[in-house]
């Protein structure tokens, strides 16, 4: 549902994201909340797991996962950090 409405949000606007916003959102989201389990679930430091490098790596999935770019696309995460 709540990609649905992340898409729709932006296919409707007049600024040109498309489904490349919606797809970094929620892989950011699911990076984060990855990292909140290893955090609170396995008693760990933020220093010791490597910060917030899992919302790159998230957003990086997700998108490789539905656009299938992975080469360019692991091009332009590097270029984004």
């Amino acid at each position: 549902m709540l990609w649905y409405l992340g898409t729709a949000n932006t296919l409707g606007i007049w600024v040109p994201a498309g489904v490349f916003v919606p797809g970094m959102l929620m892989g950011s989201a699911l990076g984060l909340l990855y990292l909140d389990l290893m955090i609170d679930g396995f008693n760990l430091s933020l220093l010791r797991v490597g910060g917030q490098s899992y919302l790159v790596i998230g957003a990086a999935a997700i998108l490789s996962g539905y656009t299938r770019l992975t080469y360019s696309l692991a091009v332009l995460m590097m270029e984004t950090t």
